[in-house]
């Protein structure tokens, strides 16, 4: 028996270290890349709020310097309650404004959950002629611009005697195409078998609707209920047709006419008060609904 230290040398050549592949570097590269490109994006768009929040602080006077003081030299809260509380024109304030919104807004988004679900349900569970018609042309309805229907739904809310009413803005946007659509695809990924069982069962549509339909589309009513909400909170043209006095104005309308005052000069300083003021109830409201709407984006994003 030979011995280790008789052995013979080994003659296998020594192995080459392999040249590391840069691919991951590359990957990395192009990573960072895009994280700074959505960082310039989002600074962009951030810029023009931070200088609408600073300017809500600042003596109308130094809104407008150049250069542009980010920090106000002297800080005016009192910016915010006038705002709110001073009354413009013809008396009303903006404070009323915000309630109109909220409450035309809040009640448009319940209503358009409720509607859309069932119709939604309609379309997905049941089969009857021209479904995939009259669903294509409902979603098609939403291509149109907003612009070219308001006159026709102008005339069907005047024949309805709803003008100048907190009703008038509502009605027109309880159900819409793009919440049909949403709650019917969230629908058909719900398996037949759980509704055919109940209704062996006995069951009752309602009963089908309300307990098993309603609680399995959790993502698709915060998804409808967020789009619904932030929609009719941003609507300018239709309150601007369909109002005449200002006990009915909403938000977007009370902003446009509250930088003026009695003489007519613009008070930017109360004007970004308020513009400051409206963006807190919708920011609120999908802050409390982010995550299941976030989800609910996910979950549409594997439905097919």
């Amino acid at each position: 028996m030979t011995s280790l230290a008789t052995r013979p040398p080994s003659t296998a050549a020594p192995r080459r270290a392999k040249p590391r592949r840069s691919g991951r570097t590359g990957s990395n590269l192009g990573l960072t890349a895009k994280y700074l490109v959505l960082l310039a994006f989002t600074a962009f768009s951030l810029v023009p709020l931070a200088w609408m929040v600073s300017s809500a602080f600042k003596a109308p006077q130094d809104v407008l310097e150049v250069p542009v003081r980010w920090i106000p030299k002297q800080w005016h809260p009192e910016n915010f309650v006038k705002a709110l509380m001073e009354p413009r024109f013809t008396g009303h304030t903006f404070l009323e404004f915000l309630i109109n919104s909220t409450i035309v807004a809040t009640v448009t988004a319940l209503a358009s959950v409720v509607l859309s679900i069932m119709v939604g349900y309609g379309f997905a569970k049941f089969r009857f002629r021209g479904r995939e018609a009259f669903m294509w042309t409902l979603l098609g309805s939403t291509l149109l611009p907003f612009s070219s229907v308001v006159i026709p739904l102008y005339l069907v809310i005047d024949s309805l005697a709803l003008t100048d009413t907190l009703a008038g803005l509502i009605i027109p946007f309880v159900i819409t195409g793009q919440a049909v659509f949403v709650a019917r695809q969230f629908i058909r990924a719900i398996p037949t078998a759980y509704i055919e069982a109940a209704r062996i069962d006995g069951a009752s549509e309602w009963v089908i609707f309300r307990r098993i339909i309603v609680p399995l589309t959790g993502p698709a009513v915060t998804t409808v209920a967020v789009m619904s909400f932030l929609f009719s909170w941003n609507q300018f043209l239709w309150p601007l047709v369909i109002t005449s006095s200002q006990e009915g104005f909403t938000a977007p309308l009370g902003l446009s006419m509250l930088g003026m005052g009695s003489t007519f000069n613009t008070d930017y300083s109360v004007w970004m008060a308020a513009s400051t003021i409206a963006i807190i109830p919708p920011l609120v409201f999908f802050l409390i609904l982010e995550r299941p709407y976030l989800r609910g984006l996910e979950a549409m994003a594997g439905i097919k």
